[in-house]
Protein backbone atom coordinates (compact mmCIF):
# COMPACT_ATOMS: atom_id res chain seq x y z
CA UNK A 1 0.00 0.00 0.00
CA UNK A 2 2.70 2.27 0.70
CA UNK A 3 4.85 2.03 -2.34
CA UNK A 4 1.45 2.31 -4.53
CA UNK A 5 0.70 5.50 -2.63
CA UNK A 6 4.38 6.91 -3.72
CA UNK A 7 3.79 5.49 -7.12
CA UNK A 8 0.80 7.06 -7.83
CA UNK A 9 1.50 10.54 -5.99
CA UNK A 10 5.15 10.91 -7.94
CA UNK A 11 2.59 10.12 -11.57
CA UNK A 12 0.52 12.81 -10.17
CA UNK A 13 3.22 15.22 -9.66
CA UNK A 14 4.03 14.36 -13.56
CA UNK A 15 0.38 14.61 -15.05
CA UNK A 16 0.10 18.07 -13.02
CA UNK A 17 3.01 19.79 -14.85
CA UNK A 18 1.62 19.63 -18.14
CA UNK A 19 4.62 21.27 -20.06
CA UNK A 20 6.63 19.18 -17.99
CA UNK A 21 5.08 15.84 -19.80
CA UNK A 22 4.81 17.72 -23.72
CA UNK A 23 8.61 18.17 -23.24
CA UNK A 24 9.41 14.86 -22.38
CA UNK A 25 7.56 13.57 -25.27
CA UNK A 26 7.30 15.61 -28.14
CA UNK A 27 10.78 16.45 -27.94
CA UNK A 28 12.66 13.40 -28.23
CA UNK A 29 9.88 12.00 -31.31
CA UNK A 30 11.01 15.60 -33.10
CA UNK A 31 14.75 14.68 -32.25
CA UNK A 32 14.45 11.25 -33.57
CA UNK A 33 12.31 12.78 -36.92
CA UNK A 34 14.22 14.77 -37.88
CA UNK A 35 17.66 13.17 -37.50
CA UNK A 36 16.54 10.19 -39.52
CA UNK A 37 15.15 12.47 -42.05
CA UNK A 38 18.53 13.88 -42.20
CA UNK A 39 20.78 10.70 -41.73
CA UNK A 40 18.30 9.01 -44.68
CA UNK A 41 19.77 9.84 -47.83
CA UNK A 42 23.55 8.09 -46.82
CA UNK A 43 21.44 5.16 -46.28
CA UNK A 44 19.44 4.96 -49.64
CA UNK A 45 20.54 3.63 -52.76
CA UNK A 46 21.93 6.71 -54.69
CA UNK A 47 20.94 5.96 -57.71
CA UNK A 48 19.41 8.62 -59.39
CA UNK A 49 21.47 10.78 -56.89
CA UNK A 50 24.27 11.98 -59.15
CA UNK A 51 27.22 13.81 -57.56
CA UNK A 52 28.15 17.14 -59.40
CA UNK A 53 32.18 16.96 -60.54
CA UNK A 54 33.59 19.29 -62.51
CA UNK A 55 35.96 18.62 -65.25
CA UNK A 56 38.55 20.76 -67.14
CA UNK A 57 39.97 19.00 -69.84
CA UNK A 58 43.12 20.42 -70.88
CA UNK A 59 44.15 16.95 -72.89
CA UNK A 60 41.15 17.20 -75.49
CA UNK A 61 42.22 13.70 -76.98
CA UNK A 62 40.47 10.49 -77.19
CA UNK A 63 41.77 9.06 -74.17
CA UNK A 64 40.56 12.13 -72.17
CA UNK A 65 37.01 12.19 -74.00
CA UNK A 66 36.82 8.78 -73.12
CA UNK A 67 36.74 9.16 -69.29
CA UNK A 68 34.51 12.11 -69.45
CA UNK A 69 32.19 9.69 -71.07
CA UNK A 70 32.59 7.40 -68.61
CA UNK A 71 32.02 9.66 -66.07
CA UNK A 72 28.59 11.05 -67.70
CA UNK A 73 27.35 7.53 -68.22
CA UNK A 74 27.82 6.46 -64.71
CA UNK A 75 25.30 6.14 -61.83
CA UNK A 76 27.59 8.21 -59.58
CA UNK A 77 28.77 11.24 -61.18
CA UNK A 78 27.02 14.26 -63.53
CA UNK A 79 30.14 15.93 -65.29
CA UNK A 80 30.20 19.59 -65.75
CA UNK A 81 32.55 20.75 -68.34
CA UNK A 82 31.53 24.54 -68.63
CA UNK A 83 30.61 27.34 -66.40
CA UNK A 84 27.61 29.80 -67.19
CA UNK A 85 29.13 32.86 -66.29
CA UNK A 86 32.57 32.62 -67.38
CA UNK A 87 34.39 30.46 -69.63
CA UNK A 88 36.21 27.41 -68.15
CA UNK A 89 39.78 28.42 -67.10
CA UNK A 90 42.24 26.86 -64.66
CA UNK A 91 41.67 29.79 -62.27
CA UNK A 92 37.79 30.01 -62.93
CA UNK A 93 38.02 26.22 -61.98
CA UNK A 94 39.54 26.40 -58.76
CA UNK A 95 37.24 29.39 -57.67
CA UNK A 96 34.43 27.21 -58.11
CA UNK A 97 35.62 24.27 -55.97
CA UNK A 98 37.04 26.71 -53.53
CA UNK A 99 33.54 28.50 -53.21
CA UNK A 100 31.47 25.07 -52.73
CA UNK A 101 29.66 25.68 -55.64
CA UNK A 102 30.98 21.77 -56.91
CA UNK A 103 32.54 19.48 -54.26
CA UNK A 104 34.78 17.80 -56.85
CA UNK A 105 36.80 18.24 -60.03
CA UNK A 106 39.20 16.95 -62.13
CA UNK A 107 41.77 18.44 -64.38
CA UNK A 108 43.03 16.06 -67.39
CA UNK A 109 46.60 17.14 -67.90
CA UNK A 110 48.22 18.30 -71.60
CA UNK A 111 48.79 15.31 -73.27
CA UNK A 112 47.42 12.52 -71.18
CA UNK A 113 45.79 10.65 -74.24
CA UNK A 114 49.39 10.66 -76.03
CA UNK A 115 51.13 9.69 -72.61
CA UNK A 116 48.92 7.12 -71.57
CA UNK A 117 49.26 5.64 -75.59
CA UNK A 118 52.77 5.42 -75.14
CA UNK A 119 52.80 3.91 -71.69
CA UNK A 120 50.19 1.25 -72.90
CA UNK A 121 52.00 0.92 -75.74
CA UNK A 122 55.67 0.27 -73.63
CA UNK A 123 53.66 -2.15 -71.34
CA UNK A 124 52.49 -4.45 -73.93
CA UNK A 125 55.99 -3.98 -76.01
CA UNK A 126 57.83 -5.47 -72.89
CA UNK A 127 55.52 -7.96 -72.48
CA UNK A 128 55.62 -9.37 -75.99
CA UNK A 129 59.69 -9.46 -75.80
CA UNK A 130 59.09 -12.15 -73.33
CA UNK A 131 57.32 -14.00 -76.42
CA UNK A 132 59.40 -13.13 -79.52
CA UNK A 133 62.58 -11.57 -78.52
CA UNK A 134 63.33 -10.68 -81.81
CA UNK A 135 60.10 -9.36 -83.31
CA UNK A 136 59.65 -6.34 -80.90
CA UNK A 137 61.28 -3.08 -80.68
CA UNK A 138 63.55 -3.24 -77.88
CA UNK A 139 64.81 0.55 -77.42
CA UNK A 140 63.32 2.23 -74.31
CA UNK A 141 61.51 5.43 -74.64
CA UNK A 142 61.76 8.10 -72.07
CA UNK A 143 58.10 7.97 -70.45
CA UNK A 144 55.99 11.18 -68.90
CA UNK A 145 53.24 9.76 -66.25
CA UNK A 146 49.74 10.57 -67.83
CA UNK A 147 48.40 12.88 -65.64
CA UNK A 148 44.86 13.43 -63.90
CA UNK A 149 44.38 15.71 -61.18
CA UNK A 150 41.52 15.58 -58.40
CA UNK A 151 40.82 18.61 -56.85
CA UNK A 152 38.36 18.72 -53.81
CA UNK A 153 36.20 21.45 -52.10
CA UNK A 154 38.54 22.47 -48.83
CA UNK A 155 34.61 21.61 -46.81
CA UNK A 156 34.48 18.43 -47.59
CA UNK A 157 34.83 15.31 -45.49
CA UNK A 158 37.91 12.76 -45.70
CA UNK A 159 35.54 9.87 -45.77
CA UNK A 160 34.03 11.53 -48.82
CA UNK A 161 36.92 12.54 -50.66
CA UNK A 162 38.43 9.02 -49.96
CA UNK A 163 35.12 7.43 -51.71
CA UNK A 164 35.35 9.60 -54.52
CA UNK A 165 39.11 8.68 -55.05
CA UNK A 166 37.86 5.32 -54.78
CA UNK A 167 35.64 5.87 -57.52
CA UNK A 168 37.63 7.55 -60.10
CA UNK A 169 40.08 5.09 -59.61
CA UNK A 170 38.22 2.49 -60.81
CA UNK A 171 37.01 4.13 -63.75
CA UNK A 172 40.98 4.89 -64.54
CA UNK A 173 42.05 1.23 -63.85
CA UNK A 174 38.87 -0.13 -66.69
CA UNK A 175 39.94 2.75 -69.05
CA UNK A 176 43.64 1.47 -68.94
CA UNK A 177 42.29 -2.07 -69.07
CA UNK A 178 40.74 -1.84 -71.75
CA UNK A 179 43.38 0.02 -73.60
CA UNK A 180 45.81 -2.48 -72.24
CA UNK A 181 43.69 -5.29 -73.97
CA UNK A 182 42.84 -3.79 -76.93
CA UNK A 183 46.81 -3.04 -77.54
CA UNK A 184 47.69 -6.55 -77.00
CA UNK A 185 44.85 -8.26 -79.58
CA UNK A 186 46.13 -5.34 -82.08
CA UNK A 187 49.68 -6.49 -81.96
CA UNK A 188 49.16 -10.02 -81.45
CA UNK A 189 47.23 -10.07 -84.77
CA UNK A 190 49.87 -8.04 -86.49
CA UNK A 191 52.37 -11.01 -85.06
CA UNK A 192 50.22 -13.66 -86.34
CA UNK A 193 49.23 -12.03 -89.83
CA UNK A 194 45.59 -12.84 -88.98
CA UNK A 195 43.08 -10.25 -88.81
CA UNK A 196 41.71 -8.51 -85.24
CA UNK A 197 38.24 -9.52 -84.47
CA UNK A 198 38.56 -9.82 -80.81
CA UNK A 199 35.79 -6.98 -79.09
CA UNK A 200 36.75 -7.57 -75.90
CA UNK A 201 35.75 -5.60 -72.73
CA UNK A 202 37.11 -5.35 -68.83
CA UNK A 203 34.23 -5.76 -66.49
CA UNK A 204 33.76 -7.44 -63.29
CA UNK A 205 34.33 -11.22 -63.75
CA UNK A 206 33.96 -11.90 -60.04
CA UNK A 207 30.06 -11.55 -58.84
CA UNK A 208 30.44 -10.18 -55.50
CA UNK A 209 26.81 -9.66 -53.72
CA UNK A 210 26.36 -7.70 -50.54
CA UNK A 211 23.67 -8.91 -47.56
CA UNK A 212 24.06 -8.30 -43.32
CA UNK A 213 24.50 -11.26 -40.66
CA UNK A 214 21.29 -12.57 -39.13
CA UNK A 215 20.89 -15.68 -37.08
CA UNK A 216 19.01 -19.10 -38.48
CA UNK A 217 15.61 -17.71 -36.45
CA UNK A 218 15.10 -14.63 -38.53
CA UNK A 219 14.27 -15.96 -42.05
CA UNK A 220 13.54 -12.58 -43.08
CA UNK A 221 16.99 -10.00 -43.13
CA UNK A 222 16.31 -6.70 -41.42
CA UNK A 223 16.53 -3.80 -43.59
CA UNK A 224 19.55 -1.38 -42.63
CA UNK A 225 18.11 1.77 -43.37
CA UNK A 226 17.81 5.33 -41.42
CA UNK A 227 15.28 4.57 -39.28
CA UNK A 228 16.52 0.89 -37.85
CA UNK A 229 19.77 2.60 -36.76
CA UNK A 230 18.11 6.12 -35.71
CA UNK A 231 15.38 4.86 -33.41
CA UNK A 232 17.27 2.74 -31.08
CA UNK A 233 20.18 5.66 -30.94
CA UNK A 234 17.60 8.36 -29.91
CA UNK A 235 14.92 6.38 -27.86
CA UNK A 236 18.33 5.76 -25.09
CA UNK A 237 19.24 9.72 -25.32
CA UNK A 238 15.56 10.67 -24.91
CA UNK A 239 15.40 7.65 -21.64
CA UNK A 240 18.66 9.53 -19.81
CA UNK A 241 17.28 12.52 -19.76
CA UNK A 242 14.42 11.62 -17.93
CA UNK A 243 17.80 12.44 -14.89
CA UNK A 244 16.87 16.55 -15.63
CA UNK A 245 12.80 16.16 -14.61
CA UNK A 246 13.80 13.27 -12.09
CA UNK A 247 16.61 15.00 -10.08
CA UNK A 248 14.46 18.49 -10.40
CA UNK A 249 11.78 16.59 -8.49
CA UNK A 250 14.08 15.39 -5.86
CA UNK A 251 16.19 18.81 -5.20
CA UNK A 252 12.28 20.27 -4.90
CA UNK A 253 11.26 18.07 -2.37
CA UNK A 254 14.46 18.37 -0.46
CA UNK A 255 14.30 22.21 -0.09
CA UNK A 256 10.49 22.55 0.05
CA UNK A 257 10.35 19.84 3.51
CA UNK A 258 8.66 17.58 1.77
CA UNK A 259 11.01 14.56 1.78
CA UNK A 260 11.51 15.87 5.78
CA UNK A 261 7.55 15.35 5.99
CA UNK A 262 7.50 11.96 4.38
CA UNK A 263 10.64 10.68 6.28
CA UNK A 264 8.58 11.36 9.45
CA UNK A 265 5.76 9.04 8.30
CA UNK A 266 5.49 4.88 8.36
CA UNK A 267 6.25 4.30 5.12
CA UNK A 268 10.44 3.60 4.58
CA UNK A 269 12.79 5.58 2.73
CA UNK A 270 12.66 2.31 0.45
CA UNK A 271 9.18 2.93 -0.68
CA UNK A 272 9.81 6.86 -1.72
CA UNK A 273 12.83 6.22 -4.15
CA UNK A 274 10.74 3.12 -5.38
CA UNK A 275 7.91 5.16 -5.93
CA UNK A 276 10.31 7.42 -7.57
CA UNK A 277 11.73 4.55 -9.77
CA UNK A 278 8.94 2.67 -10.77
CA UNK A 279 6.85 6.15 -11.79
CA UNK A 280 9.80 7.38 -14.05
CA UNK A 281 10.69 4.37 -15.25
CA UNK A 282 7.24 4.23 -16.55
CA UNK A 283 7.70 7.07 -18.13
CA UNK A 284 11.30 5.97 -20.32
CA UNK A 285 8.67 3.14 -21.55
CA UNK A 286 6.42 5.27 -22.71
CA UNK A 287 8.88 7.39 -24.62
CA UNK A 288 9.97 4.38 -25.93
CA UNK A 289 6.45 3.86 -27.31
CA UNK A 290 5.47 6.51 -28.70
CA UNK A 291 8.51 6.29 -30.30
CA UNK A 292 8.10 3.48 -31.90
CA UNK A 293 4.73 3.96 -32.94
CA UNK A 294 6.15 7.35 -34.83
CA UNK A 295 8.42 4.71 -36.40
CA UNK A 296 5.74 2.47 -37.20
CA UNK A 297 2.91 4.55 -38.15
CA UNK A 298 4.16 8.36 -39.05
CA UNK A 299 7.32 7.66 -41.20
CA UNK A 300 5.69 5.96 -43.93
CA UNK A 301 3.72 8.95 -44.87
CA UNK A 302 7.14 11.32 -44.50
CA UNK A 303 8.71 9.39 -46.99
CA UNK A 304 10.83 7.41 -44.27
CA UNK A 305 11.08 3.55 -44.18
CA UNK A 306 8.74 2.04 -41.77
CA UNK A 307 10.36 0.57 -38.32
CA UNK A 308 10.47 -3.19 -38.44
CA UNK A 309 10.20 -4.48 -35.10
CA UNK A 310 13.37 -6.98 -35.52
CA UNK A 311 12.82 -9.66 -32.95
CA UNK A 312 9.34 -8.73 -31.76
CA UNK A 313 7.76 -7.12 -29.25
CA UNK A 314 8.87 -9.56 -26.07
CA UNK A 315 12.24 -8.32 -26.82
CA UNK A 316 11.35 -5.25 -26.81
CA UNK A 317 9.55 -4.96 -23.87
CA UNK A 318 12.20 -6.22 -22.23
CA UNK A 319 15.10 -3.53 -23.03
CA UNK A 320 12.59 -0.67 -22.45
CA UNK A 321 12.23 -1.80 -19.22
CA UNK A 322 16.21 -2.14 -18.92
CA UNK A 323 16.93 0.85 -20.51
CA UNK A 324 14.68 3.14 -18.55
CA UNK A 325 15.43 1.80 -15.17
CA UNK A 326 18.86 2.01 -15.96
CA UNK A 327 18.13 5.87 -16.78
CA UNK A 328 16.19 6.04 -14.27
CA UNK A 329 18.44 4.63 -11.38
CA UNK A 330 21.09 7.28 -12.81
CA UNK A 331 18.44 10.40 -12.49
CA UNK A 332 18.41 9.17 -8.56
CA UNK A 333 21.68 9.33 -7.95
CA UNK A 334 22.09 13.08 -9.94
CA UNK A 335 18.98 13.81 -7.30
CA UNK A 336 20.59 12.32 -4.10
CA UNK A 337 23.68 14.16 -4.72
CA UNK A 338 23.22 17.70 -5.63
CA UNK A 339 21.15 20.61 -3.37
CA UNK A 340 20.41 22.95 -6.28
CA UNK A 341 18.30 22.67 -9.74
CA UNK A 342 21.19 24.25 -11.40
CA UNK A 343 23.60 21.59 -10.32
CA UNK A 344 21.11 18.86 -11.18
CA UNK A 345 20.61 19.87 -14.69
CA UNK A 346 23.66 21.79 -15.48
CA UNK A 347 25.49 17.74 -14.21
CA UNK A 348 22.77 16.00 -15.86
CA UNK A 349 22.74 17.72 -19.34
CA UNK A 350 26.80 17.35 -19.26
CA UNK A 351 26.74 13.26 -18.42
CA UNK A 352 24.24 12.71 -20.40
CA UNK A 353 26.00 14.22 -23.57
CA UNK A 354 29.74 13.02 -22.79
CA UNK A 355 27.88 9.55 -22.53
CA UNK A 356 26.21 10.06 -25.65
CA UNK A 357 29.32 10.60 -27.53
CA UNK A 358 31.06 8.09 -26.00
CA UNK A 359 29.03 5.23 -26.46
CA UNK A 360 28.29 5.49 -30.30
CA UNK A 361 25.38 7.58 -30.20
CA UNK A 362 26.47 10.26 -32.31
CA UNK A 363 29.48 8.67 -34.09
CA UNK A 364 29.46 4.70 -34.14
CA UNK A 365 31.90 3.61 -31.47
CA UNK A 366 33.53 1.54 -34.50
CA UNK A 367 34.28 4.65 -36.32
CA UNK A 368 36.26 6.18 -33.52
CA UNK A 369 40.21 5.85 -32.67
CA UNK A 370 41.20 2.30 -30.67
CA UNK A 371 41.21 3.92 -27.16
CA UNK A 372 38.04 5.78 -28.08
CA UNK A 373 36.55 2.27 -28.42
CA UNK A 374 37.66 1.24 -25.08
CA UNK A 375 36.27 3.75 -23.07
CA UNK A 376 33.19 3.95 -24.91
CA UNK A 377 32.03 0.69 -24.20
CA UNK A 378 32.34 1.45 -20.09
CA UNK A 379 29.51 4.10 -21.31
CA UNK A 380 26.13 2.75 -19.66
CA UNK A 381 24.68 4.34 -22.90
CA UNK A 382 26.67 2.18 -25.23
CA UNK A 383 25.24 -0.65 -23.50
CA UNK A 384 21.35 0.85 -23.35
CA UNK A 385 21.93 0.93 -27.58
CA UNK A 386 23.55 -2.11 -27.76
CA UNK A 387 20.44 -3.74 -25.89
CA UNK A 388 17.94 -2.39 -28.47
CA UNK A 389 20.14 -2.91 -31.58
CA UNK A 390 20.07 -6.34 -30.10
CA UNK A 391 16.56 -6.46 -30.90
CA UNK A 392 16.02 -3.42 -33.96
CA UNK A 393 19.19 -4.96 -36.03
CA UNK A 394 20.27 -8.11 -34.84
CA UNK A 395 16.77 -9.75 -34.52
CA UNK A 396 17.84 -12.09 -31.25
CA UNK A 397 14.89 -13.72 -29.46
CA UNK A 398 13.94 -13.04 -25.45
CA UNK A 399 17.05 -15.00 -24.18
CA UNK A 400 19.88 -13.41 -25.92
CA UNK A 401 18.42 -9.87 -25.37
CA UNK A 402 18.53 -10.83 -21.44
CA UNK A 403 21.00 -12.15 -21.60
CA UNK A 404 23.03 -8.99 -22.53
CA UNK A 405 20.93 -6.95 -20.08
CA UNK A 406 23.41 -7.69 -16.98
CA UNK A 407 25.92 -4.66 -17.60
CA UNK A 408 22.81 -1.99 -17.51
CA UNK A 409 20.96 -4.22 -14.54
CA UNK A 410 24.13 -4.14 -12.60
CA UNK A 411 24.81 -0.60 -13.14
CA UNK A 412 21.22 0.13 -12.33
CA UNK A 413 21.71 -2.01 -8.94
CA UNK A 414 24.92 -0.10 -7.98
CA UNK A 415 22.79 3.42 -8.73
CA UNK A 416 20.11 2.70 -6.85
CA UNK A 417 22.22 1.41 -3.23
CA UNK A 418 23.89 4.54 -3.45
CA UNK A 419 20.61 6.42 -3.56
CA UNK A 420 19.48 4.67 -0.36
CA UNK A 421 22.54 5.06 1.43
CA UNK A 422 22.50 8.61 0.51
CA UNK A 423 19.04 9.41 1.16
CA UNK A 424 19.86 7.66 4.97
CA UNK A 425 22.09 10.43 5.60
CA UNK A 426 20.16 12.84 3.94
CA UNK A 427 17.09 12.25 6.48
Amino acid sequence: MALWSAIWKELLVLVRDRGGIALLFLMPTAMVTIMTIVQDAPFKDHHGQKIPILVFDQDGGTVAQNIIASLDSSDAFKVIKTLEEEELTLKSFNKTINSGDVQIGIVLGENLSEDLDQAVSEKIGTMLAIINPNGTDSSKQELRAPLISIIMDPATKKTFRISIRMALDQFIAQLEGRMLLDKLAEDLSEMSGSENNSNQSIGNMVNITEGVASTEDVEDTIASNSTQHNVPAWTVFAMFFIVIPLSANMVRERTSGTYSRLSTMSASIAHYYSGKLISFTLVCIAQATIIVLVGLLIFPFISLARLDLGSGLIPLIIASITVGTAATSFGLVVGSIFNTHQQAAIFGVVTVVIMAAMGGIWVPLYAMPENMQIIGKLSPMYWALECFNTVFLRGLGPLEVIGGTYKLWGFSIICILFTLFRGRRLS
